[in-house]
Protein backbone atom coordinates (compact mmCIF):
# COMPACT_ATOMS: atom_id res chain seq x y z
CA UNK A 1 0.00 0.00 0.00
CA UNK A 2 0.96 3.64 -0.40
CA UNK A 3 -0.22 7.04 0.73
CA UNK A 4 -1.44 7.56 -2.85
CA UNK A 5 -5.02 6.62 -3.61
CA UNK A 6 -5.11 6.97 -7.41
CA UNK A 7 -3.54 4.74 -10.04
CA UNK A 8 -1.14 7.52 -11.04
CA UNK A 9 -0.03 8.00 -7.43
CA UNK A 10 0.50 4.27 -6.99
CA UNK A 11 2.55 4.25 -10.19
CA UNK A 12 4.59 7.17 -8.83
CA UNK A 13 5.30 5.20 -5.66
CA UNK A 14 6.47 2.21 -7.70
CA UNK A 15 8.68 4.45 -9.86
CA UNK A 16 10.31 6.15 -6.87
CA UNK A 17 10.85 2.82 -5.12
CA UNK A 18 12.47 1.39 -8.23
CA UNK A 19 14.71 4.41 -8.69
CA UNK A 20 15.74 4.38 -5.02
CA UNK A 21 16.72 0.73 -5.29
CA UNK A 22 18.75 1.27 -8.46
CA UNK A 23 20.44 4.35 -7.00
CA UNK A 24 21.45 2.38 -3.91
CA UNK A 25 19.94 4.69 -1.29
CA UNK A 26 20.00 2.19 1.63
CA UNK A 27 23.66 1.37 0.98
CA UNK A 28 24.42 5.07 0.71
CA UNK A 29 22.78 5.72 4.08
CA UNK A 30 24.90 3.01 5.67
CA UNK A 31 28.02 4.51 4.12
CA UNK A 32 27.04 7.89 5.58
CA UNK A 33 27.34 6.37 9.05
CA UNK A 34 31.04 5.91 8.46
CA UNK A 35 32.02 9.43 7.48
CA UNK A 36 31.13 12.94 6.39
CA UNK A 37 29.74 13.76 2.96
CA UNK A 38 28.50 17.06 1.60
CA UNK A 39 25.94 15.56 -0.76
CA UNK A 40 25.01 11.94 -1.51
CA UNK A 41 26.13 10.53 -4.85
CA UNK A 42 22.49 10.23 -5.92
CA UNK A 43 21.61 13.88 -5.20
CA UNK A 44 21.82 15.09 -8.81
CA UNK A 45 19.74 12.16 -10.02
CA UNK A 46 17.09 12.91 -7.40
CA UNK A 47 16.79 16.45 -8.74
CA UNK A 48 16.82 15.29 -12.37
CA UNK A 49 13.89 12.99 -11.60
CA UNK A 50 11.94 16.09 -10.55
CA UNK A 51 11.32 14.67 -7.09
CA UNK A 52 12.47 17.80 -5.26
CA UNK A 53 9.78 19.99 -6.78
CA UNK A 54 6.61 17.96 -7.16
CA UNK A 55 4.76 20.36 -4.87
CA UNK A 56 6.02 23.57 -6.50
CA UNK A 57 4.04 25.19 -9.32
CA UNK A 58 5.47 25.09 -12.83
CA UNK A 59 5.77 28.88 -12.90
CA UNK A 60 8.17 28.66 -9.95
CA UNK A 61 10.30 25.83 -11.32
CA UNK A 62 8.45 22.72 -10.11
CA UNK A 63 6.09 20.23 -11.73
CA UNK A 64 2.91 21.36 -9.95
CA UNK A 65 1.82 17.82 -9.12
CA UNK A 66 0.52 18.50 -5.60
CA UNK A 67 0.85 17.71 -1.92
CA UNK A 68 -0.23 14.07 -2.10
CA UNK A 69 2.35 13.33 -4.78
CA UNK A 70 4.99 14.92 -2.58
CA UNK A 71 3.91 12.73 0.35
CA UNK A 72 3.97 9.60 -1.82
CA UNK A 73 7.53 10.42 -2.86
CA UNK A 74 8.70 11.15 0.68
CA UNK A 75 7.13 7.91 1.90
CA UNK A 76 9.18 5.92 -0.58
CA UNK A 77 12.34 7.92 0.11
CA UNK A 78 11.80 7.28 3.83
CA UNK A 79 11.43 3.57 3.13
CA UNK A 80 14.73 3.72 1.23
CA UNK A 81 16.52 5.65 4.02
CA UNK A 82 17.12 8.79 1.96
CA UNK A 83 19.52 10.83 4.05
CA UNK A 84 21.61 13.97 4.02
CA UNK A 85 19.89 17.14 2.77
CA UNK A 86 16.87 15.52 1.07
CA UNK A 87 14.17 16.04 3.70
CA UNK A 88 15.43 19.48 4.93
CA UNK A 89 15.64 20.76 1.35
CA UNK A 90 12.12 19.59 0.51
CA UNK A 91 10.82 21.15 3.72
CA UNK A 92 12.38 24.51 2.91
CA UNK A 93 11.00 24.50 -0.63
CA UNK A 94 7.57 23.51 0.69
CA UNK A 95 7.50 26.42 3.15
CA UNK A 96 8.67 28.87 0.48
CA UNK A 97 6.05 27.58 -1.96
CA UNK A 98 3.39 28.49 0.62
CA UNK A 99 4.56 32.13 0.66
CA UNK A 100 2.97 34.41 -1.92
CA UNK A 101 6.07 36.44 -2.66
CA UNK A 102 7.96 36.62 -5.95
CA UNK A 103 11.13 37.25 -3.97
CA UNK A 104 11.25 33.52 -3.12
CA UNK A 105 11.55 32.48 -6.79
CA UNK A 106 15.39 32.38 -7.07
CA UNK A 107 15.77 30.36 -3.86
CA UNK A 108 12.93 28.03 -4.85
CA UNK A 109 14.39 27.30 -8.26
CA UNK A 110 17.76 26.49 -6.76
CA UNK A 111 16.22 24.11 -4.24
CA UNK A 112 14.03 22.40 -6.86
CA UNK A 113 16.77 21.81 -9.43
CA UNK A 114 19.23 20.59 -6.78
CA UNK A 115 21.67 23.48 -7.20
CA UNK A 116 21.22 24.43 -3.54
CA UNK A 117 20.43 22.48 -0.41
CA UNK A 118 18.35 23.99 2.36
CA UNK A 119 17.43 23.65 6.01
CA UNK A 120 14.80 25.07 8.35
CA UNK A 121 14.83 25.09 12.18
CA UNK A 122 11.54 24.29 13.88
CA UNK A 123 12.01 27.04 16.44
CA UNK A 124 13.30 30.58 16.75
CA UNK A 125 16.00 29.85 19.31
CA UNK A 126 17.22 33.16 20.67
CA UNK A 127 17.41 34.86 17.27
CA UNK A 128 16.33 38.50 17.54
CA UNK A 129 16.00 41.19 14.92
CA UNK A 130 16.57 44.92 15.22
CA UNK A 131 15.48 47.49 12.66
CA UNK A 132 18.14 49.21 10.55
CA UNK A 133 18.08 51.66 7.68
CA UNK A 134 18.44 48.81 5.17
CA UNK A 135 16.10 46.28 6.81
CA UNK A 136 16.87 44.14 9.84
CA UNK A 137 19.99 43.16 11.73
CA UNK A 138 19.73 39.64 13.14
CA UNK A 139 21.80 38.08 15.92
CA UNK A 140 21.53 34.98 18.04
CA UNK A 141 21.64 31.20 17.87
CA UNK A 142 19.19 28.45 16.96
CA UNK A 143 19.59 24.68 17.35
CA UNK A 144 19.17 21.96 16.31
CA UNK A 145 18.75 22.54 12.59
CA UNK A 146 18.27 19.26 10.74
CA UNK A 147 20.63 19.15 7.78
CA UNK A 148 22.08 22.50 8.81
CA UNK A 149 25.65 21.28 8.37
CA UNK A 150 24.91 20.45 4.71
CA UNK A 151 22.77 23.46 3.78
CA UNK A 152 23.63 26.18 1.28
CA UNK A 153 20.53 28.21 2.19
CA UNK A 154 18.77 28.63 5.52
CA UNK A 155 15.20 29.70 6.21
CA UNK A 156 15.27 31.37 9.61
CA UNK A 157 12.87 33.19 11.87
CA UNK A 158 13.72 35.85 14.45
CA UNK A 159 11.78 37.70 17.12
CA UNK A 160 11.05 41.31 16.28
CA UNK A 161 9.36 42.75 19.33
CA UNK A 162 6.13 40.77 19.73
CA UNK A 163 6.25 39.59 16.11
CA UNK A 164 8.23 37.16 13.96
CA UNK A 165 10.30 37.92 10.89
CA UNK A 166 11.28 35.13 8.51
CA UNK A 167 13.92 35.33 5.82
CA UNK A 168 16.31 33.31 3.65
CA UNK A 169 20.04 33.69 4.24
CA UNK A 170 23.11 32.02 2.75
CA UNK A 171 24.71 29.58 5.16
CA UNK A 172 28.08 31.17 4.37
CA UNK A 173 26.93 34.35 6.15
CA UNK A 174 26.35 32.42 9.38
CA UNK A 175 28.43 30.34 11.75
CA UNK A 176 27.54 26.66 11.37
CA UNK A 177 28.57 24.32 14.18
CA UNK A 178 27.92 20.62 13.41
CA UNK A 179 26.20 18.63 16.14
CA UNK A 180 26.09 14.91 16.83
CA UNK A 181 22.74 13.18 16.68
CA UNK A 182 21.12 9.79 17.15
CA UNK A 183 20.64 9.45 13.40
CA UNK A 184 24.16 9.43 12.04
CA UNK A 185 22.98 9.66 8.43
CA UNK A 186 21.95 13.29 8.85
CA UNK A 187 23.95 16.31 9.91
CA UNK A 188 22.22 18.58 12.44
CA UNK A 189 23.89 21.85 13.31
CA UNK A 190 23.77 24.95 15.45
CA UNK A 191 23.36 28.16 13.47
CA UNK A 192 24.68 31.46 14.84
CA UNK A 193 24.25 34.95 13.39
CA UNK A 194 26.07 38.09 14.46
CA UNK A 195 24.62 41.33 13.13
CA UNK A 196 23.64 39.75 9.83
CA UNK A 197 21.78 42.36 7.76
CA UNK A 198 18.62 41.20 6.01
CA UNK A 199 17.25 43.59 3.39
CA UNK A 200 13.58 44.53 3.64
CA UNK A 201 12.80 42.91 0.27
CA UNK A 202 14.22 39.60 1.54
CA UNK A 203 11.66 39.25 4.33
CA UNK A 204 8.85 36.73 3.88
CA UNK A 205 5.54 38.36 4.79
CA UNK A 206 2.90 36.35 6.61
CA UNK A 207 5.09 33.38 7.47
CA UNK A 208 4.84 32.13 11.06
CA UNK A 209 6.46 29.44 13.16
CA UNK A 210 3.13 27.61 13.35
CA UNK A 211 2.98 27.44 9.56
CA UNK A 212 6.57 26.20 9.36
CA UNK A 213 5.88 23.49 11.96
CA UNK A 214 2.70 22.41 10.16
CA UNK A 215 4.63 22.01 6.89
CA UNK A 216 7.33 20.11 8.78
CA UNK A 217 4.65 17.89 10.29
CA UNK A 218 3.45 16.85 6.84
CA UNK A 219 6.86 16.00 5.37
CA UNK A 220 8.03 14.25 8.54
CA UNK A 221 4.78 12.27 8.71
CA UNK A 222 5.27 11.11 5.14
CA UNK A 223 8.80 9.92 5.87
CA UNK A 224 7.64 8.32 9.13
CA UNK A 225 4.96 6.45 7.18
CA UNK A 226 7.66 5.02 4.93
CA UNK A 227 9.58 3.85 7.99
CA UNK A 228 6.46 2.23 9.46
CA UNK A 229 5.79 0.49 6.15
CA UNK A 230 9.36 -0.81 5.84
CA UNK A 231 9.26 -2.16 9.40
CA UNK A 232 5.97 -3.94 8.73
CA UNK A 233 7.11 -5.52 5.45
CA UNK A 234 10.46 -6.56 6.92
CA UNK A 235 8.88 -8.16 9.99
CA UNK A 236 6.25 -10.04 7.97
CA UNK A 237 8.77 -11.33 5.43
CA UNK A 238 11.03 -12.59 8.23
CA UNK A 239 8.12 -14.17 10.13
CA UNK A 240 7.17 -16.14 7.01
CA UNK A 241 10.65 -17.63 6.53
CA UNK A 242 12.25 -17.91 9.99
CA UNK A 243 11.42 -21.29 11.53
CA UNK A 244 11.34 -22.27 15.18
CA UNK A 245 10.08 -25.56 16.63
CA UNK A 246 9.58 -26.86 13.11
CA UNK A 247 7.30 -24.10 11.79
CA UNK A 248 7.52 -20.45 10.65
CA UNK A 249 7.45 -18.06 13.60
CA UNK A 250 4.58 -16.26 11.86
CA UNK A 251 2.38 -19.21 12.81
CA UNK A 252 2.65 -18.27 16.49
CA UNK A 253 -0.10 -16.11 17.91
CA UNK A 254 2.22 -13.60 19.58
CA UNK A 255 3.95 -12.82 16.27
CA UNK A 256 0.63 -12.69 14.40
CA UNK A 257 -0.76 -10.13 16.84
CA UNK A 258 2.40 -8.03 16.71
CA UNK A 259 2.39 -7.93 12.92
CA UNK A 260 -1.34 -7.14 12.89
CA UNK A 261 -0.76 -4.20 15.23
CA UNK A 262 2.02 -2.99 12.94
CA UNK A 263 -0.32 -3.16 9.95
CA UNK A 264 -2.95 -1.08 11.74
CA UNK A 265 -0.39 1.57 12.68
CA UNK A 266 1.02 1.77 9.14
CA UNK A 267 -2.42 2.15 7.56
CA UNK A 268 -3.49 4.75 10.12
CA UNK A 269 -0.31 6.71 9.38
CA UNK A 270 -0.96 6.56 5.65
CA UNK A 271 -4.56 7.73 6.04
CA UNK A 272 -3.87 10.78 8.20
CA UNK A 273 -0.76 11.72 6.22
CA UNK A 274 -2.77 11.57 2.99
CA UNK A 275 -5.26 14.03 4.43
CA UNK A 276 -2.56 16.37 5.72
CA UNK A 277 -0.83 16.28 2.33
CA UNK A 278 -4.14 16.97 0.58
CA UNK A 279 -4.53 20.06 2.75
CA UNK A 280 -1.28 21.46 1.31
CA UNK A 281 -3.15 22.15 -1.94
CA UNK A 282 -5.84 24.11 -0.11
CA UNK A 283 -5.60 27.71 1.14
CA UNK A 284 -3.82 27.89 4.49
CA UNK A 285 -6.37 27.47 7.27
CA UNK A 286 -6.89 25.95 10.68
CA UNK A 287 -8.35 22.89 8.92
CA UNK A 288 -4.90 22.23 7.44
CA UNK A 289 -3.24 22.80 10.80
CA UNK A 290 -5.62 20.28 12.37
CA UNK A 291 -4.81 17.69 9.71
CA UNK A 292 -1.06 18.29 10.12
CA UNK A 293 -1.24 18.00 13.91
CA UNK A 294 -3.14 14.70 13.73
CA UNK A 295 -0.75 13.30 11.11
CA UNK A 296 2.31 14.24 13.14
CA UNK A 297 0.93 12.70 16.33
CA UNK A 298 -0.09 9.45 14.63
CA UNK A 299 2.57 8.83 11.97
CA UNK A 300 5.70 9.62 13.98
CA UNK A 301 4.58 7.39 16.84
CA UNK A 302 3.66 4.65 14.34
CA UNK A 303 7.20 4.77 12.94
CA UNK A 304 8.77 4.44 16.39
CA UNK A 305 6.46 1.64 17.55
CA UNK A 306 6.75 -0.32 14.29
CA UNK A 307 10.54 -0.03 14.28
CA UNK A 308 10.64 -1.38 17.82
CA UNK A 309 8.27 -4.25 17.04
CA UNK A 310 10.24 -5.08 13.90
CA UNK A 311 13.32 -5.56 16.07
CA UNK A 312 11.32 -7.86 18.35
CA UNK A 313 10.15 -10.02 15.43
CA UNK A 314 13.64 -10.15 13.92
CA UNK A 315 15.13 -11.28 17.21
CA UNK A 316 18.91 -11.54 17.40
CA UNK A 317 19.62 -10.58 13.78
CA UNK A 318 17.75 -7.32 14.26
CA UNK A 319 20.20 -6.17 16.91
CA UNK A 320 23.29 -6.56 14.74
CA UNK A 321 25.11 -3.69 13.06
CA UNK A 322 24.85 -5.48 9.71
CA UNK A 323 21.03 -5.31 9.62
CA UNK A 324 19.37 -2.02 8.70
CA UNK A 325 16.76 -2.25 11.45
CA UNK A 326 18.79 -0.17 13.88
CA UNK A 327 19.17 2.63 11.31
CA UNK A 328 15.40 2.80 10.83
CA UNK A 329 14.80 2.82 14.59
CA UNK A 330 17.30 5.65 15.07
CA UNK A 331 15.71 7.56 12.18
CA UNK A 332 12.25 7.18 13.74
CA UNK A 333 13.46 8.24 17.19
CA UNK A 334 15.27 11.26 15.75
CA UNK A 335 12.13 12.37 13.92
CA UNK A 336 10.17 12.16 17.17
CA UNK A 337 12.84 14.18 18.96
CA UNK A 338 12.79 16.76 16.15
CA UNK A 339 9.01 17.21 16.18
CA UNK A 340 8.57 16.96 19.94
CA UNK A 341 6.39 14.75 22.14
CA UNK A 342 3.38 13.44 20.14
CA UNK A 343 1.25 14.39 23.16
CA UNK A 344 1.92 18.05 22.29
CA UNK A 345 0.58 17.50 18.78
CA UNK A 346 -2.45 15.67 20.13
CA UNK A 347 -2.99 18.63 22.42
CA UNK A 348 -2.73 20.99 19.45
CA UNK A 349 -5.35 18.96 17.58
CA UNK A 350 -7.61 18.95 20.64
CA UNK A 351 -7.29 22.72 21.07
CA UNK A 352 -8.26 23.30 17.44
CA UNK A 353 -11.20 20.89 17.68
CA UNK A 354 -12.46 22.44 20.91
CA UNK A 355 -12.28 25.86 19.24
CA UNK A 356 -14.64 24.59 16.54
CA UNK A 357 -12.23 23.58 13.77
CA UNK A 358 -13.49 20.63 11.75
CA UNK A 359 -11.93 18.78 8.82
CA UNK A 360 -14.34 18.53 5.91
CA UNK A 361 -13.77 15.57 3.62
CA UNK A 362 -15.41 15.18 0.23
CA UNK A 363 -14.96 12.14 -1.97
CA UNK A 364 -14.98 12.48 -5.74
CA UNK A 365 -16.99 9.42 -6.72
CA UNK A 366 -17.07 10.23 -10.43
CA UNK A 367 -19.69 11.28 -12.95
CA UNK A 368 -20.97 7.73 -13.37
CA UNK A 369 -22.81 8.11 -10.07
CA UNK A 370 -25.07 10.98 -11.19
CA UNK A 371 -27.89 8.70 -12.32
CA UNK A 372 -27.95 6.91 -8.97
CA UNK A 373 -27.79 10.23 -7.14
CA UNK A 374 -30.86 11.50 -8.94
CA UNK A 375 -32.67 8.23 -8.26
CA UNK A 376 -31.97 8.50 -4.51
CA UNK A 377 -32.98 12.19 -4.46
CA UNK A 378 -36.29 11.37 -6.11
CA UNK A 379 -36.90 8.58 -3.62
CA UNK A 380 -36.06 10.80 -0.63
CA UNK A 381 -38.35 13.56 -1.90
CA UNK A 382 -41.29 11.15 -1.96
CA UNK A 383 -40.80 9.67 1.51
CA UNK A 384 -43.67 9.95 4.02
CA UNK A 385 -43.28 12.50 6.80
CA UNK A 386 -44.44 10.06 9.49
CA UNK A 387 -41.42 8.33 11.09
CA UNK A 388 -43.02 4.88 11.24
CA UNK A 389 -44.20 5.03 7.63
CA UNK A 390 -40.81 6.34 6.56
CA UNK A 391 -39.00 3.37 8.11
CA UNK A 392 -41.34 0.96 6.34
CA UNK A 393 -40.73 2.72 3.04
CA UNK A 394 -36.95 2.61 3.54
CA UNK A 395 -37.08 -1.10 4.33
CA UNK A 396 -39.35 -1.93 1.39
CA UNK A 397 -37.15 0.00 -1.02
CA UNK A 398 -33.91 -1.65 0.08
CA UNK A 399 -32.29 1.66 1.02
CA UNK A 400 -32.30 0.70 4.71
CA UNK A 401 -29.64 -1.95 4.07
CA UNK A 402 -28.38 -1.08 0.56
CA UNK A 403 -25.45 -3.54 0.72
CA UNK A 404 -27.79 -6.53 1.09
CA UNK A 405 -28.94 -8.43 -2.01
CA UNK A 406 -32.41 -7.87 -3.47
CA UNK A 407 -35.18 -7.91 -2.42
CA UNK A 408 -33.92 -6.92 1.06
CA UNK A 409 -31.36 -4.40 -0.19
CA UNK A 410 -30.05 -2.68 -3.31
CA UNK A 411 -27.07 -5.00 -3.86
CA UNK A 412 -25.00 -1.79 -3.82
CA UNK A 413 -21.23 -1.89 -4.17
CA UNK A 414 -18.93 0.26 -2.04
CA UNK A 415 -19.21 3.39 -4.21
CA UNK A 416 -22.98 3.06 -4.53
CA UNK A 417 -23.31 2.73 -0.76
CA UNK A 418 -21.41 5.99 -0.31
CA UNK A 419 -23.64 7.75 -2.86
CA UNK A 420 -26.79 6.53 -1.12
CA UNK A 421 -25.46 7.59 2.28
CA UNK A 422 -24.48 11.04 1.00
CA UNK A 423 -27.83 11.73 -0.67
CA UNK A 424 -29.95 10.46 2.19
CA UNK A 425 -27.88 12.54 4.62
CA UNK A 426 -28.32 15.61 2.41
CA UNK A 427 -32.09 15.02 2.49
CA UNK A 428 -31.89 14.63 6.29
CA UNK A 429 -33.20 11.06 6.11
CA UNK A 430 -31.99 8.96 9.03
Amino acid sequence: MTIGVSEDQAALADAVRGWASRAGLPASARAALEGEESRPAWWSALAEQGLLGLHVTESRGGSGAGGVELAVTLEELGRALAHGPSLPTVLMSLVLSQVDDEGTAPALRGLVDGTHTGAVPLGLGDLTAAETADGLSVSGTVRPVLGGALADLLLLGARFGEQERWFVVEAARTTVTPLTGLDGTRRPAEISLQDVVVAADQLLPGLTLERVRSCAGVVVSAEATGIAGWALDTAVAYALTREQFGKPIGAFQAIKHKCADMLVRAEQARAVTWDAARALDEPASQEGELAAAIATAVAVEAAVDNAKDCLQVLGGIGYTWEHDAHIFLKRALSLRALMGDPALWRGRAADLALAGTRRTLQLDLGRDTERLRQQVRNFAAGLPTDDAERKVALADSGYLTPHWPAPWGQHANAVEQLVIDEELAAARVR
